[in-house]
């Protein structure tokens, strides 16, 4: 007679049931607590809503019922419970005693995976549909009518769950100690897109101008729980004072996940059917993934603390940088790598003559790594857009310039290039000054809005003595003569689209002799009137000093005898007729909202906008308007009077 193959233990799954009722219970609480017992609970709120309409109530309804499956289906929580399950059905295999008694059982590897699988996974499903179903009935006693919102959670929440706990699985073969299961599961989960800032980061740090700005890419999927954390959930819109449900995000995500654990599970089988016995109590239970851990260790390690000591000390830019950047990260690379060989053999005897050439092996490809950056082997310090994959160009300092017109992108790219090429002399002329209090240095942003939604960023740190503003031939001098130009102050001033605002008032600080203060604020008629006469003032050019001086600190200072102290700042809302990038120019102007303020520091030039301030009863002539100097000498002279009053 035939023996019959068995692939599943009852013995062993009514054991993990009854041993490890804790965890399945404290899941199923959970899932009760979320659905049914709120669900309830929201419920009663609407026997004290007597001024709502129906439809109102029905929409608050969805809104509570989608509000905690958006916690339901968190992949956060998902995480946590998929770990403790793995941790609690395989915690045999951690212990040298338990590991050669369960594998001594009259049961094959096959049986014991299988058993144990289903066993941890069922302490997931089982609560989630339990939730699931005690939370329909109550929605249904209590008049809510979006049960298909709850089946759709159920399958998110059973989709998710399969993924992370297949992949804590699959994890869980490759060690013999199970606190490593938690630790290496988290690490995995974040590794691409750890790994993507942290090489980022370095070349930032490393390469000319590169300054990089996080963004999501199709890769990122690489990396999970992270990935779900951005891409799942139940979008909500803001309408008409309400909330609108517009239905689950990331349904391919969950749906993707969920078919590459199919993979992972067979994978995790093929690893347990071969793994050691005696590996239990090993960090890394497989041999070939130890240097894996060795190196990912020494680099991750290397990098970032040679980043973090070299932004401590204040190292600037330039070879010197490079150089202490190298010698830190070869110096922490040792440190992690030898540590976590420590781990792998539980001891501290490391420095053997096969790990340390090993160690000079990862030393001399780390230098390669850092050297090729240094030297720009990718080309990202030179890396500049094609104008036809260009939406939009902006480039800012104390000024903003750029737009979406093709002469604004020829603009910026041409002095992008300039910049580029000038490499050697703005990085010899900044190491002879303070970056932070230097006045001689402008730091300045190139921003590329791309045509296919991604965005390219670049800054630098660009020289601005007086003589080179004053040559129209340095990159400070292109700069200025740009932003003297009325139509990119008058941007500047108003959000990017100064023909495209509606005016709603204006107020003006006011000033007595005595340095009194009061604010007198505009009709919407005065405030117009005061808009144009600022605009008629640009256009004549009135205040292009004032632009080319706010190019340096140190010029503004030597001019405070000519900008009057009075602030006039005029409230606008921006239409929203005009077509182009319109997320890329209020992003740029840190225009965040369709009203917005416009703060002009007046110039002794501005006869327009004085006039105008005559005409509307706020001053009587010019001399009711002081300068800086002078409002520092009457509130010098005040301070004199009281201290000499408080004696």
């Amino acid at each position: 007679m035939k023996s019959k193959t068995s692939y599943f233990n009852k013995t062993i799954f009514k054991k993990n049931f009854t041993h490890y009722w804790p965890i399945w219970g404290m899941i199923l609480f959970w899932n009760l607590f979320l659905l049914p017992f709120m669900i309830y609970d929201n419920s009663l709120q609407y026997r004290y809503y007597t001024n709502m309409t129906q439809t109102q109530i029905e929409q608050q309804r969805l809104h509570d019922i989608t509000s905690l499956l958006q916690v339901y289906i968190s992949p956060g929580m998902l995480f946590v419970f998929s770990l403790a399950a793995v941790m609690a059905v395989f915690s045999y295999l951690y212990s040298t005693r338990s590991a050669y008694t369960f594998h001594a059982l009259p049961v094959t590897r096959l049986e014991l995976f299988v058993t144990n699988y289903i066993s941890g996974f069922l302490f997931l499903v089982i609560p989630e549909v339990v939730g699931f179903l005690t939370g329909t009935l109550v929605s249904v006693v209590c008049g809510y009518t979006s049960i298909n919102y709850l089946f759709t959670g159920m399958l998110f929440a059973v989709g998710i769950s399969f993924f992370f706990y297949t992949f804590t699985v699959f994890v869980a073969m490759f060690t013999g100690q199970l606190f490593a299961v938690p630790v290496l599961t988290l690490i995995l989960n974040v590794l691409f897109v750890g790994s993507k800032f942290l090489v980022s980061a370095m070349v930032e740090m490393l390469s000319y101008g590169v300054s990089w700005g996080y963004s999501s890419s199709r890769m990122d999927v690489l990396s999970p729980l992270v990935y779900l954390l951005r891409n799942t959930g139940i979008r909500f819109d803001y309408m008409d004072d309400s909330t609108v449900t517009s239905g689950f995000e990331g349904t391919g995500a969950v749906a993707g996940y969920a078919f590459a654990a199919l993979f992972l599970l067979a994978a995790a089988y093929y690893v347990y059917k071969k793994k050691h016995v005696e590996t239990a109590g090993s960090l890394i239970s497989v041999s070939w993934i130890s240097p894996v851990f060795r190196w990912g260790a020494g680099l991750c390690g290397g990098f970032l603390f040679s980043m973090a000591f070299c932004s401590m000390l204040g190292i600037g830019s330039g070879r010197k940088l490079f150089f202490a950047v190298l010698a830190f990260a070869v110096l922490f690379g040792a440190v992690f790598f030898f540590g976590a060989q420590m781990f792998l053999e539980k001891g501290f005897r490391v420095f053997r003559k096969k790990r340390l050439a090993e160690y000079g092996i990862f030393s001399a490809a780390l230098f390669l790594l850092l050297l090729s950056i240094e030297c720009d082997f990718f080309g990202q310090e030179k890396k500049m857009p094609d104008s036809a994959e260009i939406e939009s160009a902006y480039l800012s300092g104390s000024y903003v310039i750029g737009g979406d017109s093709e002469e604004d992108i020829r603009r910026i790219l041409e002095i992008h290039s300039q910049i580029i090429s000038s490499k050697k002399e703005f990085e010899s002329f900044a190491a002879k000054r303070n970056l932070w209090m230097d006045s001689d240095l402008l730091g300045v942003t190139v921003n590329y809005y791309l045509k296919n939604g991604s965005m390219l960023r670049r800054a630098y740190n660009i020289p601005a003595g007086t003589e080179m503003i004053s040559d129209p031939e340095t990159v400070i001098g292109k700069l200025a003569e740009a932003c003297m130009d009325p139509e990119v102050y008058l941007d500047n001033m108003f959000a990017g689209d100064y023909e495209n605002v509606m005016i709603k008032d204006a107020r003006m600080d006011i000033y007595d002799k005595d340095g009194a203060y009061d604010e007198r604020v505009f009709s919407e008629e005065e405030a117009k009137k005061i808009y144009q006469a600022v605009i008629d003032d640009a256009m004549e050019g009135n205040f292009k000093e004032f632009v080319r001086n706010g190019l340096r600190y140190q010029d503004m200072e030597e001019t405070a005898d000519e900008v009057y102290y009075n602030s006039l700042t005029i409230q606008y809302v921006i239409k929203n007729d005009k077509i182009g990038n319109r997320e890329a120019r209020n992003r740029e102007y840190n225009m965040w909202s369709a009203e917005g303020s416009a703060a002009i520091s007046l110039h002794k030039n501005c006869r327009n906008t004085i006039h105008a301030l005559i005409e509307a009863g706020v001053i009587k002539s010019e001399d009711d308007l002081y300068t800086r100097d002078e409002m520092e000498t009457i509130t010098t002279n005040a301070d004199a009077v009281d201290a000499e009053f408080a004696k």
